[in-house]
């Protein structure tokens, strides 16, 4: 719908729609200051009635200075083509692309998107969202969805020119971004795999007695120590084929039918090179070594799970799942991907985009399989929190809810949204503290119920209240109809008024925990320091923080990095600040990773595929000098920001 002016910083969207060409040789239009360029290919590919069809279908878009023309989180139905000034493509605060006259843009917003089944997925590209911002005061054509497909059926030398390089971009993307992850993972090295203990026997030993240590150790094979110093290896399969093959006694001793001149790899040396030496060889195991010590076997099954933690392996998995017990295996497998992106130097917006989409399709993919087709279509499912920002890394507690449509009834819908909430806590998802999952039916209900619900968040605000705000503005669709969440957002928003006082309440909790300073001084002080929570400390006053700035500008962004970035955009955030804090929050999201990761050894799971333990306390004495100078100057950083909030907002007075 057409839009004025509202704050300076959007549109003023009008309808004038601008003549056809003229049926002279140069297949331009009038020069009038809104004609379309028809003579710009692929539009010189029209007919005359076509150019009059699609003149009368424009519509022009005025644009000032700095205004955000396009970014991902807003429904878009038209192709943006530029007539005058210019456009900046942006991707996580960098330029990437300025667009001039007659270039056009937002195609991917409009088919990009899966098909709009998830609005805040990531984008194609797997890396920051894009957003187009006005470099200058410029005036833009906007063709319809509707023009845009009637003119690429009716002319299809006219469609295969617009949409095929697009489909062909889009598959590009994916390509890159599948070589760019397959990069990481062939860097992965062998002490990301599981490793099998060493399982000694003297060369002495029997056959009998080799079998038995086997058995009880639950081992494919022995290594043979033998007496002249080498160490040799005899398998389950070796056992079989001389016992029941060749008939040999199970007395004899094993040192002289044992295979010596073992396969050796250093614990750091690519799981790649280890791939090729098994091919090579035909061997289904290699001897790991570390110091020049014998510390493990890496099995083929071992090294190939790692290996096949690829994002699109785990999205096949969901993909095909015909049953819930198969998206559980999907789910743990995520889990080995994020220490293999992360221990080979991914950064965390990547890992955090990839496990946001992947989460999202198990979400979608279960609440298919649950429910039956006419509550899909009359519902919404919702996630929320970290999740519906598109920032977790960890699987963290449960924050989800389903949208009815107003007036559908399910007579089933108990039994299956506790079913849902059953599989997630088996997948490693941990049920909800505060109780927000689909089986608590305040988070089950229709529109109508959510919108009283917001009525009653915003104009009778207690800190439970404020709570279920805060998370609400975060939610992102995942299954359904995704227009009953833009229905209830944009009646969250309609309802927000100019009210300080209702800003500083919902802002305040940015405030709630203690940001320590000089952290690092106890160390030269104390043999230990003590933990810090880095979520309370500093994750969580960026996020609140944000959040607060950006639903006072009734924004409806939902990632804190884009809010930052619009934030900036719009003046609201000083563009220091703002690059600053989008720099400490991943640095603080990459230590919270790493600590998680890296854990010591008597605080490791103890099966491999384990789910990463849900813990935000950083230990000081366990991080390096740089990780320990960052933390520090992100911490003061927040508190900084902190400082910023509290004057905003007068949380002072």
């Amino acid at each position: 719908m057409p839009r004025l002016f509202d704050d300076g910083a959007r549109p003023v969207q009008h309808a004038m729609p601008t003549a056809p060409s003229g049926q002279g040789t140069s297949g331009h239009g009038p020069s009038g200051p809104g004609a379309f360029d028809f003579g710009r290919p692929p539009f010189d590919r029209l007919t005359a009635d076509q150019r009059a069809m699609l003149a009368g279908a424009l519509d022009i878009a005025l644009y000032p200075r700095d205004a955000v023309v396009l970014c991902r989180e807003e429904p878009v139905d038209s192709l943006f083509v530029v007539l005058r000034g210019s456009v900046q493509e942006r991707r996580g605060g960098e330029v990437a692309a300025v667009h001039g006259p007659g270039d056009r843009f937002g195609l991917q917003a409009l088919y990009g998107r899966a098909g709009g089944k998830a609005g805040g997925d990531a984008d194609a590209e797997g890396t920051a969202a894009r957003r187009f911002v006005a470099a200058d005061e410029c005036v833009c054509h906007l063709i319809p969805r509707a023009a845009l497909e009637a003119l690429a059926a009716d002319n299809p030398e006219f469609g295969a020119a617009i949409l095929g390089g697009f489909a062909q971009r889009m598959r590009d993307l994916a390509v890159e971004r599948s070589h760019r992850e397959m990069a990481a993972l062939t860097m992965a090295r062998i002490r990301q795999a599981h490793l099998h203990p060493p399982l000694f026997v003297d060369a002495a030993a029997s056959l009998r007695e080799a079998a038995e240590a086997m058995k009880r150790n639950r081992a494919s094979s022995v290594l043979v120590r033998g007496g002249d110093g080498r160490t040799g290896i005899l398998t389950g399969t070796d056992l079989r084929d001389l016992v029941v093959l060749d008939g040999r006694p199970v007395s004899d001793p094993v040192g002289p039918l044992a295979r010596y001149g073992l396969l050796t790899l250093e614990r750091d040396d690519l799981l790649f090179n280890a791939l090729v030496l098994m091919t090579r060889h035909a061997v289904r195991r290699v001897v790991v070594t570390e110091n020049g010590a014998i510390v493990g076997l890496l099995g083929q099954s071992d090294l190939l799970a790692v290996l096949s933690n690829h994002s699109q392996v785990i999205g096949v998995q969901v993909e095909h799942a015909t049953d819930p017990a198969d998206l559980g295996r999907a789910s743990r497998s995520i889990v080995e991907l994020i220490r293999t992106l992360h221990a080979t130097g991914v950064k965390v917006a990547f890992i955090a985009d990839l496990v946001t989409e992947l989460n999202r399709r198990i979400f979608r993919k279960l609440f298919e399989l649950l429910a039956p087709p006419e509550l899909l279509a009359n519902s919404c499912l919702i996630v929320m929190g970290s999740e519906g920002r598109g920032e977790q890394l960890l699987k963290t507690d449960q924050d989800n809810g389903l949208i009815l449509r107003d007036g559908f009834t399910c007579a089933d819908l108990p039994a299956i949204a506790a079913e849902f909430t059953r599989h997630l806590v088996a997948f490693g998802y941990p049920p909800c503290p505060g109780n927000i999952m689909l089986s608590n039916p305040d988070w089950t209900r229709p529109l109508a119920g959510y919108k009283d619900a917001i009525f009653g968040w915003i104009h009778r605000p207690d800190e439970a209240a404020q709570m279920n705000l805060a998370i609400f503005y975060d939610a992102a669709p995942v299954a359904g109809d995704p227009a009953l969440l833009a229905d209830a957002k944009a009646y969250l928003l309609g309802r927000l008024q100019d009210n300080q006082m209702f800003f500083s309440q919902f802002a305040r909790p940015t405030l709630s925990f203690d940001t320590p300073s000089g952290l690092f001084a106890a160390l030269f002080e104390r043999r230990r320091a003590e933990p810090v929570d880095i979520k309370k400390a500093g994750i969580f006053p960026i996020v609140h923080g944000v959040r607060a700035l950006a639903l006072e500008k009734h924004r409806t962004e939902t990632n804190t990095v884009e809010r930052i970035q619009v934030l900036a955009e719009l003046g609201a955030l000083d563009r220091k600040m703002a690059a600053d804090l989008i720099e400490a929050f991943a640095i603080l999201s990459t230590i919270r990773l790493k600590a998680r990761v890296d854990l010591p050894d008597k605080e490791a799971p103890d099966e491999e595929g384990a789910e990463l333990a849900i813990d935000n306390l950083v230990h000081p004495d366990r991080l390096g000098k740089l990780d320990r100078d960052q933390f520090n100057d992100c911490l003061a950083l927040v508190k900084s920001f902190k400082e910023l909030i509290a004057h905003h907002f007068r949380l002072n007075h």
